[in-house]
């Protein structure tokens, strides 16, 4: 027997086996095998159907002439039996074993995506069916018959559609990159009910398309990988879930608080709170989450929120809804106790007046929306009795504010951290973040040593395992000498008469006080910067606009934890910033951190002085001029007003700046904050934060002023000697006037109104009366 016929025996038995196998795709089988002829050009689907007619003793009669004719006829049963056979002699003759074993491989694929999408479709899908189908997908060998793209891309789509978002431009993204195999992944990770429908929510989706579009543009990295990107620990409740604890809890009453006034919102939340926390939830929820107990173990968990309109396109949501710390520590019972709670905080979090009140702004207020909840492992190393990420933070592909000429926008921008992010995406207290430029990781925005140590990060967020809760705690209290920290050497510097110096070697030893939280070895000695901006450039380029990135580092990997679309303020041309104006017309000037834009026609200044309220001996009365401005928000003319006073706006240390919300301030303008030296105040810029995307997202012009520089103009006794409106428009808080001051340019400046000239390239700006 010579080769040829041996290797036809041997391809005729490798298609007997594989038509035994599945002998209910027969006839697919063959058809793929026929097309293959045709393609590789042996021979034409009319010849080897003419032939098969001919041997099955009928005449062949094309019909070429009449255009109202059909060409050929149909195929009856004797001439397909003839045509198996006449595909099995030419298949045989040409083709290698592995060749019909890939085209057969084909077949089973493609018809179990063809059975993906139809139950995928269908409207009462059992989640148990349609994951045993996913996890039978994802069994077939990935490497062997692969199916073209354009044949799978319905059924992505109608996948994202059903587990992910319904949101055309994540789809159209997604699409592209989530295979189903990753849903079949998912699917394990996902806590559901059998004929629940929901889906995880965008947070959830963001991150694990982020992760997706990562692993298959490596080829086009540029920079050197310095960690590898992963994903945490993390499962899924979908979004249904959350119907069905409110009916077992008898909550409907709460689903109309979205068309409540802001005001009475805003009261009411912490009594929801307190509600939804004692609610009880599906006995199968609950077994399930016990099982995830069981499989972390002790680790730390976080509950974060997943829902349907957070991180889409245009509308972030961002640090709207509620994130829990779970430390995770002890019982079970108490641990299984506790991981309820925060699960019931968060869906509580859709009844805040923050999320309602941003909702409202865009348009979003009657959409029916599920809260989806991501419970992950908290990614970190365990040192002493803490667990804590080495580093964390939150990265930007575009650099919207830059300190000086040397940074370029499309370098992006990251805030970095020590510890958990907390402290990377709010307004945390006396703490600053390391603001990097990705294209000059080393440029500081800080001129020299004593700024650096006065404008850095004194403080750690982590989990005390001891104590079972999240915790803030000093560098110097978290640091043993005597017990080393995995890259300590990258992280910090150390202080010598007045200079900081990177150590010197891995080993660092002597006083903690005397070390600062720099990350100089990390970002000068490693790739890591380059890697953060290749792959920001990477998602961009996926996404097709700019996005950010939150993540987290053990030291070992680089974690997602969240991307979305970054939500841009429209740019500019470059201002011109008149000449003429008369000196006593201006009300004051900016040289620092200057984006390019015009405001003009404000009718209303808000000024909150910053010495007086330095002076406020109490936490209520501060809480109570937040609460004014919030008023005036609502009061004041639409987009008419400019909010003014001491930097930070919106921290959670009120004795930094007025603490407001998103919805004490989305009706403003431009909100600008004053950092006075004798008042203590330097506004760490909140550039990337949550609270700066509120600003970008209201299209809410952003400034910090520097009265006491060298060189700028600060009109202060324009500020505090105008008529104070406040006791005319809310006589009710007249007691505030001290600290508040509402000036009606109209009225104080003879019928003339404000306008904010800002040029970026120059780095300079100017308001004045026009």
């Amino acid at each position: 027997m010579n080769t040829i016929e041996e290797r036809s025996r041997a391809v005729s038995a490798c298609m007997d086996e594989h038509l035994r196998r599945h002998p209910e795709l027969a006839d697919r089988i063959y058809r793929q095998l026929l097309i293959a002829l045709h393609t590789r050009g042996i021979s034409t689907v009319d010849a080897i159907h003419d032939e098969a007619r001919t041997r099955a003793g009928r005449e062949s009669r094309p019909n070429l002439d009449d255009p109202n004719r059909a060409e050929r006829d149909r195929l009856d049963e004797l001439d397909r039996i003839w045509l198996h056979e006449l595909i099995r002699e030419l298949v045989c003759a040409h083709f290698t074993v592995e060749d019909v074993s890939d085209l057969v491989s084909t077949t089973v694929k493609r018809e179990e995506v063809h059975l993906i999408e139809d139950l995928v479709t269908q409207r009462d899908v059992s989640f148990l069916a349609l994951s045993q189908k996913l996890q039978q997908f994802a069994s077939l060998p990935e490497a062997e018959g692969k199916i073209a793209p354009a044949e799978v891309l319905g059924t992505r789509v109608a996948l994202v559609r059903h587990f992910i978002s319904d949101d055309l431009e994540y789809i159209g993204v997604a699409k592209n990159h989530l295979r189903i195999r990753d849903f079949a992944e998912l699917t394990q990770r996902m806590i559901s009910t059998d004929k629940a429908v929901g889906k995880i929510g965008g947070k959830a989706g963001g991150m694990i398309l982020a992760h997706r579009i990562l692993k298959t543009t490596e080829d086009k990295a540029k920079a050197k990988t310095f960690l590898p990107i992963a994903l945490p620990d993390s499962y899924f409740i979908r979004s249904d879930i959350i119907e069905e604890f409110m009916r077992i809890n008898r909550l409907g009453e709460w689903q109309n608080q979205k068309y409540k006034p802001i005001q009475q919102v805003a009261d009411e939340y912490p009594l929801i709170k307190g509600v939804f926390r004692n609610g009880d939830f599906p006995v199968a929820i609950v077994q399930s989450l016990r099982r995830i107990l069981a499989d972390v173990g002790t680790h730390p968990l976080i509950v974060r929120s997943s829902s349907l309109l957070e991180d889409r396109f245009g509308t972030a949501f961002s640090g709207k809804y509620a994130s829990v710390f779970v430390a995770n520590q002890g019982e079970l019972e108490s641990r299984i106790q506790a991981l309820l709670g925060a699960i019931a905080e968060v869906y509580a979090s859709t009844l805040a007046p923050d999320p309602i009140q941003y909702r409202r702004e865009h348009n979003l207020i009657d959409y029916q929306e599920d809260m989806a909840v991501i419970i992950q492992k908290v990614v970190g190393v365990t040192y002493r009795h803490f667990l804590l990420p080495l580093f964390a933070g939150v990265g930007f592909s575009r650099n919207e504010y830059r300190w000086t000429s040397r940074i370029r926008r499309e370098d992006g921008l990251m805030r970095l951290v020590m510890g958990l992010g907390t402290r990377a995406v709010d307004r945390v207290g006396s703490d600053y973040p390391r603001m990097v430029a990705l294209g000059a990781p080393t440029l500081r925005p800080e001129s020299n040593a004593l700024d650096i140590m006065r404008y850095s990060q004194r403080t750690v967020d982590v989990i005390n395992l001891d104590a079972n809760r999240f915790e803030a705690v000093r560098l110097t209290d978290l640091l043993d000498p005597a017990l080393p920290m995995p890259m300590l050497d990258k992280i910090v510097s150390i202080r010598r008469e007045e200079g900081l110096y990177p150590p010197t070697s891995t080993l660092i030893e002597g006083d903690p006080s005397q070390l600062y939280i720099t990350f100089e070895k990390l970002l000068g000695a490693t790739p890591f910067a380059a890697q953060a901006r290749d792959t920001l450039h990477r998602l961009e380029e996926a996404y097709g606009m700019p996005v950010d990135m939150e993540f987290a580092s053990d030291g070992e990997k680089l974690y997602i934890l969240q991307c979305r679309p970054l939500s841009q303020a429209e740019q500019e041309q470059a201002v011109a910033i008149p000449k003429d104006i008369p000196p006593d017309r201006i009300i004051f000037t900016a040289h620092k951190y200057v984006r390019s834009g015009l405001i003009d026609g404000m009718e209303y200044l808000v000024y909150i002085d910053p010495l007086a309220y330095d002076r406020v001996p109490s936490r209520e009365r501060r809480v109570a001029i937040g609460r004014v401005v919030g008023r005036l928000n609502h009061l004041l003319p639409r987009r008419k007003f400019i909010l003014i006073g001491p930097g930070r706006w919106g921290s959670n240390d009120i004795r930094l700046g007025v603490p407001v919300k998103y919805a004490d301030l989305n009706h403003a303008r431009m909100l600008i904050e004053v950092a006075r030296q004798k008042g203590g105040y330097v506004p760490e810029v909140s550039f990337g934060t949550h609270f700066f995307q509120d600003l970008v997202e209201a299209r809410i012009d952003y400034l910090p002023l520097y009265p006491d520089a060298d060189g700028v103009i600060f009109a202060e006794s324009f500020l505090m000697h105008c008529p104070n409106s406040l006791r005319l428009l809310l006589p009710d808080d007249a007691e505030l006037a001290e600290e508040v001051r509402v000036i009606d340019l109209r009225q104080s400046a003879s019928g003339r109104t404000l306008t904010v000239a800002m040029n970026g390239d120059q780095d300079f700006a100017m308001a004045y009366l026009a």
